[in-house]
């Protein structure tokens, strides 16, 4: 597995920046945002013993919500290994691997839930990134790609962090990107602060 020279310069960027701000994404989240949080991860039906992927995990902001469902291991994957490095203080217990999601290098069919939460917009190739979770995830696994503040938030990030940002795929997007790959949306959620796409994995 490569990343395109592209891709490549787009992931060294995202990890730069993401170095640089990992102070300001390590702070206290407001009580309406928790919330939007814990039913991301209600969404992925985790099952107590289950291995969990959280796919760009920055600081660890769904660690704890997935922790309550008694997985028998989470691995935090993410570009900016400084963010990786405060996630690693909090929760000794999570793996940390600093990969682009495209080309992470787990076992085949190791994973039961990926998360993807607030990061599917960084992604520079999506369709290697589809193709690499497909590989990892165990049939019947379940994708979540998500956002706790909507579509239009990531729009404006778009529009305003000079950072590589792709709009949230509708449903129909989602279906036809993913359906190559073994995929069926078992569920979508498009509200105006909450964005959460759930789906599985043939069996």
């Amino acid at each position: 597995m490569a990343l395109s020279d592209e891709a490549r310069r787009i992931a060294e960027q995202q990890r730069a920046c993401f170095n640089r701000a990992v102070e300001a994404f390590d702070v206290p989240q407001p009580a309406d945002v928790l919330e939007r949080l814990a039913e991301i991860v209600t969404a992925a039906a985790v099952a107590p013993g289950e291995v969990v992927l959280d796919g760009g995990a920055g600081v660890g902001v769904l660690v704890p919500f997935i922790r309550r469902y008694l997985p028998v291991r989470i691995i935090a994957c993410d570009l900016a290994e400084q963010m990786l490095e405060r996630l690693a203080l909090k929760y000794p217990e999570v793996e940390v691997r600093r990969a682009d999601i495209a080309i992470l290098d787990l076992p085949d069919a190791s994973v039961d839930v990926a998360f993807l939460n607030a990061m599917y917009g960084n992604i520079a190739d999506k369709a290697a990134a589809h193709r690499n979770l497909a590989r990892m995830l165990q049939p019947g696994g379940r994708l979540v790609v998500s956002h706790p503040e909507g579509r239009a938030f990531v729009d404006q990030l778009r529009a305003t962090s000079g950072l590589f940002i792709e709009p949230y795929p509708t449903e129909t997007e989602f279906a036809a990107a993913l359906g190559p790959h073994g995929f069926t949306v078992a569920a979508y959620r498009d509200e105006p602060q909450l964005y959460i796409m759930v789906a599985r994995k043939a069996r």
